[in-house]
């Protein structure tokens, strides 16, 4: 499966494909919404082909969340479980469990206090304050239960111990089939009663808590399959997944099929991007690069580890930065001002301004660690 650096290379570019897709699906989320209700002022991006487009980016969105997750279980799971086998005890893996989970909340902390702070002295953050709590609970979900999926760490390497290898992976299939089952009955009642939206909210964290656990299993697999052969046979199909989905959505499109390209996409629920994520993570997983560039892979690494900052941060300022984004893409699609609409255009500035605002955001966390890392040399001296 290649040496672990250039294995870790290629994980790591796809963690950052991934914040790219995270922050390229909040920029048009609210917007596809209007195109899948049929605003009229949004009437240039609902037409073909741009509706489709909107729907493939609506899927980044829990693609990059789930591949997030992948990577993780693919790393962690595998690690507890050979621990286990070579002696370790379940306290030695909470341990280790505990550190990360130090890596994971105090950062994430720290972009809490500095943005409550922003609030309330320099520049009012809508929705941020002492007085609310959305934003550090449902606001930044997807960091609590990537916490508890870390904290769940060996409490997983002794059920997969138990169960045994063998049984292992039909068991985690099992798993996969019921929760994507449940959640395309979810889907297809996405506009029923209000109790359906709770059920929406909490298979979002069970989806990404069962990618989790999928992707571990499925580096068992992977080694026990995986090879040069196998490396190209991954990219084959990830390419052929990616043409059938950006198929799809395009078909839908010229068919005006709004409520299916909605409901294909729903958060983390999609089977879709699930199947996109695990074709993806394997792609990666397997990769075997010709050349190394230790300058490209060290700059990967370095940008990658701040995916958990840029997460909390866009989340805490969305209600500053999504307004400006929203109506610069409503301006150039529908030509307000200019009288010429301009739909692909409009779609591209997002695209543009959303990695702007994704790599400025990993740019600070690197300031940040940078700072912390000064100051502990300086404790230390």
């Amino acid at each position: 499966m290649g040496s672990k650096a250039s294995r870790n290379t290629s994980i790591e570019a796809l963690r950052l494909v991934a914040v790219a897709g995270i922050a390229i699906f909040h920029t048009f989320q609210w917007t596809f919404q209007a195109v899948c209700t049929g605003l009229p002022e949004y009437a240039p991006l609902a037409v073909f082909p741009y509706s489709g487009a909107l729907g493939f980016i609506n899927l980044l969105g829990c693609w990059a969340n789930e591949v997030f997750f992948m990577i993780s279980g693919y790393f962690l799971i595998p690690s507890a479980v050979r621990a286990l086998q070579n002696g370790s005890s379940a306290p030695d893996l909470a341990r280790k469990s505990l550190a990360r989970l130090k890596k994971i909340v105090l950062p994430t902390l720290f972009y809490c206090a500095a943005c409550l702070l922003i609030s309330m002295y320099v520049y009012p953050l809508p929705e941020i304050s002492l007085h609310e709590i959305g934003w550090l609970t449902l606001g930044i979900e997807f960091i609590w239960v990537y916490a508890a999926s870390v904290l769940l760490v060996p409490v997983i390497a002794l059920i997969r111990q138990r169960i045994g290898s063998i049984r292992a992976p039909f068991v985690v299939a099992l798993l996969v089939l019921a929760t994507f089952g449940i959640n395309c009955y979810i889907a297809a009642t996405v506009n029923g009663a209000a109790g359906v939206v709770l059920w929406r909210k909490l298979m979002s964290a069970v989806t990404y808590l069962v990618a989790f656990i999928a992707a571990g299993e499925m580096r068992f697999v992977l080694e026990y399959l995986g090879n040069a052969s196998g490396s190209q046979k991954s990219k084959i199909v990830l390419i052929g997944l990616i043409a059938a989905t950006v198929t799809l959505e395009l078909l839908l499109s010229t068919n005006s099929q709004y409520d299916a390209l909605w409901k294909l996409s729903y958060k983390s629920t999609s089977v879709i991007s699930f199947i996109l994520a695990v074709a993806s993570v394997a792609a990666a997983a397997l990769h075997q690069p010709r050349h190394e560039v230790p300058t490209a892979d060290k700059t990967i690494v370095t940008l990658a580890a701040g995916t958990l900052a840029f997460y909390a941060v866009q989340s805490f300022t969305c209600n500053v930065w999504r307004p400006i984004f929203d109506k610069a893409i409503y301006t150039m699609a529908t030509g307000i001002q200019t009288g010429e609409p301009r739909p692909a255009g409009a779609i591209l500035l997002g695209i543009l301004m959303s990695l702007c605002l994704a790599l400025s955001l990993l740019l600070v966390d690197i300031v940040r660690r940078a700072v912390v890392a000064t100051i502990k040399a300086h404790m230390k001296g």
